[in-house]
C-alpha cells in the first residue's frame, strides 16, 4: 500500500509540473490593422476593438494604424496609449508619418516587461509612398525572453521587395543580437506565395501553416474575407498551438480587416 501511494504521490507531483509548465510556456499573440479605429460603419470603433483586444487576453498585441499626438503630454487622439492603458499593458509606438497636428503609426503592447531594441521608417522609394516602419522589442518573462518584431509593410510591389530585404537582412532578422524564441507580425499587405511572404518565409514558419489540421483563414477585408495579409511567423523552435480569427459581428463592423490571434508554445 505504502508503494502504491508513493507512486501515485510521483505521478501527481508529475501532472502538477507538467501543467505548470504548459501554463508558463504559453504566450498569446494577436495582430490587428485597426483602421485607424474607424469601423467599417465610418463611425469610431475604439470601443469596439477595446472590447475585441479584451476578450483575445493575448500577451503581445500588434496593432496596425493608429493615430497619436504631437508628444504623450498633448490633447488629441492616442488610440494606442488609450488601448493600453486600458487593457493594463505596456507600450511601443511607432511613428511612422505625421498626419495633420500629429503622427499615425503602429504600435506593440505587452503584459510583460517589454524592451524597444530598434524602431525605423524604411525609406520610400516614390514620393507618393506611405513611409512605413517596424518595431524590434524584447518581451522578458519569468520564465525567459522572446524577440518580436511588428511591422506594417507597403501596397506596392516594389515598397514590400525593398522593405521586405531590409527585414530579414542582418539589420533584423539576420542580426546577430536577434534572439530565439522570436515571433514577427504584422500587416505584411502581401498574400502567401508573394516575394515578401517567401522571402520571410524562408528565416521563419508561418502559424498559420504550422499547425496540424488547420485550414488558413484569411483576415480582409472584414466583412466578407478572402485575403490573408495579416500573419504571425515564428522561429522553427516555437510551437504552434492555437489559432483564431474572430469573425463575427463585431469584428466585422469594428475595422476593415479581422484580428488573428495565435497561441505558441515558448518551450515545447
Amino acid at each position: 500500500m505504502h508503494a502504491c501511494l508513493s507512486a501515485l504521490g510521483r505521478a501527481v507531483v508529475s501532472v502538477r509540473k507538467l501543467l505548470r509548465s504548459s501554463v508558463v510556456s504559453r504566450f498569446r499573440v494577436m495582430t490587428y490593422n485597426v483602421h485607424r479605429c474607424i469601423g467599417t460603419d465610418g463611425k469610431d470603433s475604439i470601443a469596439s476593438i477595446l472590447r475585441l483586444c479584451t476578450d483575445a487576453e493575448a500577451d503581445l498585441i500588434a496593432l496596425q494604424e493608429l493615430d497619436a499626438p504631437e508628444t504623450d503630454e498633448d490633447e488629441g487622439i492616442h488610440h494606442a496609449r488609450d488601448l493600453a492603458s486600458r487593457l493594463g499593458m505596456q507600450l511601443l509606438f511607432c511613428r511612422t508619418f505625421r498626419r495633420g497636428v500629429g503622427y499615425y503609426g503602429h504600435a506593440l503592447l505587452s503584459r510583460y516587461p517589454i524592451e524597444l531594441k530598434k524602431v525605423t521608417t524604411f525609406p520610400s522609394p516614390h514620393e507618393a509612398a506611405e513611409p512605413r516602419g517596424a518595431i524590434w522589442a524584447r518581451v522578458t518573462r519569468e520564465h525567459g525572453r522572446v524577440d518580436v518584431l511588428s511591422t506594417h509593410l507597403g501596397v506596392h510591389r516594389r515598397e514590400r521587395a525593398m522593405q521586405s530585404l531590409e527585414l530579414v537582412s542582418n539589420l533584423w532578422l539576420g542580426n546577430p543580437d536577434f534572439d530565439n524564441p522570436c515571433v514577427l507580425c504584422g500587416d505584411l499587405n502581401a498574400v502567401p506565395n508573394a516575394t515578401t511572404y517567401r522571402r520571410i518565409a524562408a528565416h521563419l514558419r508561418d502559424a498559420q501553416r504550422s499547425l496540424p489540421g488547420h485550414r488558413p483563414r484569411a483576415t480582409f477585408p472584414s466583412r466578407l474575407p478572402v485575403l490573408r495579409l495579416d500573419h504571425v511567423f515564428v522561429s522553427p523552435d516555437v510551437r504552434v498551438r492555437a489559432i483564431r480569427v474572430p469573425y463575427n459581428g463585431l469584428s466585422r463592423r469594428a475595422s476593415d480587416h479581422l484580428p488573428l490571434v495565435v497561441d505558441v508554445d515558448l518551450n515545447p
